[in-house]
């Protein structure tokens, strides 16, 4: 797993993802949680619609005992991280997001 797995860590040609960096977090465990972190990282990016439908659809086909603790697990991160890091107006939508799969 890479742990921070977002477009700022990845690199791409001709609309194609070629490659991963910033490894310094990897760790064993499933790489599904991956596409949870990834897809944490391109809320609100202005990444390109199809990729992110695409994406919430590989999510969608996740079994629910991988994806709701991913979930939970990158909702209660992010919170905790705009806590931290954040002005309280810039925190708001994690929250949100946290909740879309979660109900």
């Amino acid at each position: 797993m890479h742990l921070d797995f977002h477009p700022g860590n990845l690199s791409a040609a001709g609309g194609s993802i070629t490659g991963g960096v910033d490894w310094d977090g990897a760790a064993r465990g499933d790489h599904r949680f991956d596409l949870v972190t990834l897809r944490f990282g391109i809320h609100g990016g202005g990444a390109d619609p199809a990729a992110t439908r695409h994406l919430d659809a590989v999510l969608d086909a996740l079994p629910e005992d991988v994806l709701r603790p991913a979930w939970a697990h990158m909702g209660l991160r992010m919170v905790d991280r705009a806590i931290r890091h954040f002005a309280p107006s810039d925190m708001e939508h994690w929250p949100d997001r946290a909740e879309q799969r979660l109900d």
